[in-house]
């Protein structure tokens, strides 16, 4: 059986022992060199090549542990096959076995009973890391970070911190969840400020450590902190959210209070729930809000749907409450196809024109895409359609776009951008997309009475008029703001000051619209 190399750098040590007549894996080797630097190759019982590299690592830590000047310039804990648990105000010290599922460790902190803070630490760019510097490099940083995190929070002990923020026993644990990251679960009800305290000095420590990487060589790495505050097994996941939001937006840290949230806001605790009671009765339900002609302000020209959830007891729900939360779930695409189908109901039923709103990502979905294009072509309703793209600033692929618009135009449908002139790329998408409608930027819209705003504004409706769009302005809430935006040239009108969202029937006694009449 010949030995063969594994080329991916990671597995730098790891050879693969297989069968020459079919190739199959049969075991592996690790190479490596004693504490005479002598080198070594032992065969180690592994299932794949990230075991037998683990095994490696665990070699090498065990022979540098009895060299002296390690690398490292500290003594490694086996991190990968421990976890730190402490009690800072006590001699008590103890590991216990890291080879858990994350619903093991979920079990762990959900079982204690008592506010707790979970903190989910990330090392940025790590796959950098481990590619310009292997695997085993990257390994003994996780180590070294959990080393720092504890000596840390035990000088803080030292120091008296916790006993003067009011924690006489700060009791922690410090798990290697997976890759490059930790969970540090902390056992007190700490306060803002120091929770605040010990992550900006974590991070602090850890920025500020040099890491060798080979004799004279160091590098410096930041770290991203998600830290949640809670009293249910919900903490994992508010702190994998507040991590995910953090890497998202390049913070250092972010911190959600889901405690407080879970305390005073039953409402969206429940939000998976609401999402799928929605899905499975059907319940997802349009409202409509008039878009008036500057010429004729009494009787919407077109009407833009919007849509609204009910929750157990009846009540809509706003966007701001479960629209987020609906992608985060996966759940967004089924509740935009009831979506679709209840708007095209009004549609065919009624002789009015109506705005249905798509994201860039609703555009790149295949399946919501289709079932668009079906319901245009079977209803025949087309030329009474407006495809509105709503988050333009998330435009990536201009041409993909551009053919899901040509498509509806076939059909007569008209396509409008939102927001106009809160960033760079909306000027860029009115010129190489072809669309018949902007919408104004509605934060722009209410500073009208400002005379800068309002020349910004009236320059971008001259934009549009030269180049054939229509413009509509919204966030009309009242009179003045009304008579300003028609005096500099908008085409249509859209706010509350007009008419506030309401379900299709009451849209119906509000504009006395029966049946087909056109509106």
């Amino acid at each position: 059986m010949p030995i063969r190399t594994i080329n991916d750098k990671r597995y730098k040590g790891v050879s693969e022992l297989y069968r020459k007549s079919d190739g199959q894996v049969t075991g592996y080797y690790v190479t490596y060199r004693d504490i005479d630097g002598k080198p070594i190759k032992r065969r180690v019982d592994a299932s794949g090549r990230d075991e037998a590299l683990l095994k490696l690592v665990e070699i090498k830590q065990d022979i540098e542990s009895k060299k002296e000047g390690n690398s490292m310039s500290v003594t490694l804990p086996k991190a990968v096959k421990k976890v730190l648990v402490k009690e800072v105000g006590s001699d008590k010290v103890s590991t216990v076995p890291t080879k858990k599922t994350m619903q093991e460790y979920q079990q762990i902190i959900s079982e204690y009973n008592g506010v707790a803070v979970v903190s989910f630490i990330d090392i940025v760019a790590f796959d950098d890391i481990n590619i310009l510097y292997g695997y085993e490099t990257g390994m003994r940083i996780v180590d070294v970070m959990q080393t720092i995190i504890d000596d840390t929070l035990q000088e803080m002990r030292v120091n008296g911190l916790f006993q003067k923020y009011g924690v006489e026993t700060f009791s922690y644990d410090l798990y290697h969840v997976y890759a490059d990251k930790l969970c540090l679960f902390i056992r007190n009800d700490l306060n803002h400020r120091l929770l605040d305290l010990i992550v900006k000095t974590l991070l602090t420590k850890i920025s500020n450590y040099h890491f060798n990487i080979s004799d004279g060589n160091h590098i410096h790495i930041n770290a991203t902190f998600g830290t949640t505050k809670a009293e249910s097994s919900e903490s994992l996941i508010y702190a994998e959210k507040a991590l995910k939001e953090a890497k998202k937006f390049q913070n250092s840290y972010i911190y959600y209070d889901s405690y407080s949230m879970n305390k005073n806001d039953p409402a969206a605790n429940k939000v998976y729930e609401t999402l799928i009671d929605n899905i499975k009765g059907s319940k997802v339900t349009p409202y409509f809000q008039g878009i008036f002609s500057t010429e004729e302000s009494t009787v919407p020209y077109k009407f833009e749907s919007l849509m609204r959830l009910m929750d157990s007891d009846g009540r809509v729900l706003s966007p701001v409450i479960f629209m987020e939360k609906s992608k985060e779930y996966r759940l967004y695409t089924q509740l935009m196809m009831q979506m679709i189908d209840k708007v095209f109901d009004v549609m065919v039923g009624n002789d009015v024109a109506v705005t249905l709103n798509l994201s860039y990502i609703d555009i790149n979905n295949a399946e919501l895409c289709d079932k668009l294009m079906s319901k245009v072509k079977q209803t025949k309703v087309g030329k009474r359609l407006t495809i509105e793209i709503v988050e333009s600033e998330q435009i990536q692929d201009l041409e993909m776009v551009n053919e899901f618009i040509f498509a509806l135009k076939k059909s007569g449908v008209m396509i409008a951008i939102d927001d106009f002139g809160s960033g760079f790329c909306n000027f860029d998408n009115i010129i190489k997309l072809d669309v018949d409608y902007v919408k104004l930027d509605g934060s722009l819209v209410s500073k009208i009475h400002d005379k800068k705003y309002r020349m910004i504004l009236e320059n971008m409706v001259k934009i549009c008029n030269d180049l054939g769009i229509k413009t509509i302005a919204e966030y009309i809430s009242d009179e003045s703001i009304m008579e300003l935006a028609i005096s500099i040239g908008v085409d249509y009108l859209q706010g509350f000051h007009l008419h506030q969202p309401e379900q299709w029937d009451r849209v119906c006694e509000s504009f006395n619209l029966k049946g087909g009449t056109n509106a």
